[in-house]
């Protein structure tokens, strides 16, 4: 398929930012005739959480590649920590001491063209890659929090999630995403891998932005602009929370 053919193609099916794509496509062209073209794009970068009861997808993001390897498309959520405790007694008081902490994305979520070894390989390497306990190094530990959240659907891989958008161009897909509700609202970044025997060639990551409608969404932004003032209110409101519930007990 040459240029003039994938520029029509592109135009026929109304994927925004087309300039764009065709620049990214010549310059694929123009580096390596015989390499493989590797491209995505994400016309919604603002995406707002849907009802949890709709079944509609929250985005769609648009693929175009000419290899017939393994694709996996990523997409990383905000990252978050961890703290690791364990009960130990001090002078006869029982209290929590820090053992370690988690560092790690909160989301993780894999989109692939097949299933295969190959991809779980790097799936489940990926996935323990990118858990960092900072204390005494612990596989059972990271094996422990990637089942919680793979349960909780904030880790999640679905194979065979590309779909042609014509038989005549099987060059082309799309990929519906549906996140789920309890996804965290946020920077995302995603990104398309191409797996080769011995290689694995990976894009850019192109941020969007998750918002959740109501108080959530409000107070994920009011934590990340002003963290100093989020800091003292939470301190105010534990304080007022724990003199509420003394108070309570002591009358009854």
């Amino acid at each position: 398929m040459n240029l003039q053919q994938i520029q029509g193609l592109l135009f026929k099916m109304h994927i925004k930012y087309l300039g764009k794509i065709l620049f990214s496509l010549v310059i694929f062209h123009s580096w390596d005739l015989f390499a493989n073209i590797l491209y995505f794009d994400i016309p919604q970068k603002k995406i707002e959480l849907k009802d949890e009861n709709s079944n509609e997808p929250d985005f769609i993001v648009y693929v175009y590649s000419d290899s017939m390897s393994s694709l996996v498309l990523k997409i990383t959520g905000p990252k978050q920590k961890v703290i690791l405790q364990k009960k130990k007694k001090i002078l006869g008081m029982w209290t929590w001491n820090k053992t370690g902490e988690f560092s790690y994305p909160s989301f993780f979520h894999y989109y692939t063209n097949k299933k295969n070894e190959e991809i779980d390989f790097e799936i489940k390497k990926d996935l323990v890659d990118n858990i960092i306990l900072i204390g005494k190094d612990d596989d059972n530990l990271k094996k422990e929090l990637i089942e919680k959240q793979l349960s909780t659907n904030l880790f999640k891989v679905t194979n065979n999630s590309f779909k042609e958008l014509n038989k005549k161009t099987p060059e082309f897909f799309k990929i519906p995403i549906k996140l789920p509700y309890n996804a965290p609202a946020g920077d995302y970044f995603v990104s398309l891998s191409l797996m080769k025997i011995g290689s694995k060639i990976e894009t850019e990551k192109v941020k969007i932005i998750v918002q959740k409608p109501g108080i959530s969404s409000f107070i994920f932004k009011f934590a990340h602009k002003f963290s100093f003032l989020y800091g003292i209110f939470s301190a105010i409101i534990a304080v007022g929370l724990g003199l509420a519930a003394g108070i309570i007990f002591r009358k009854n």
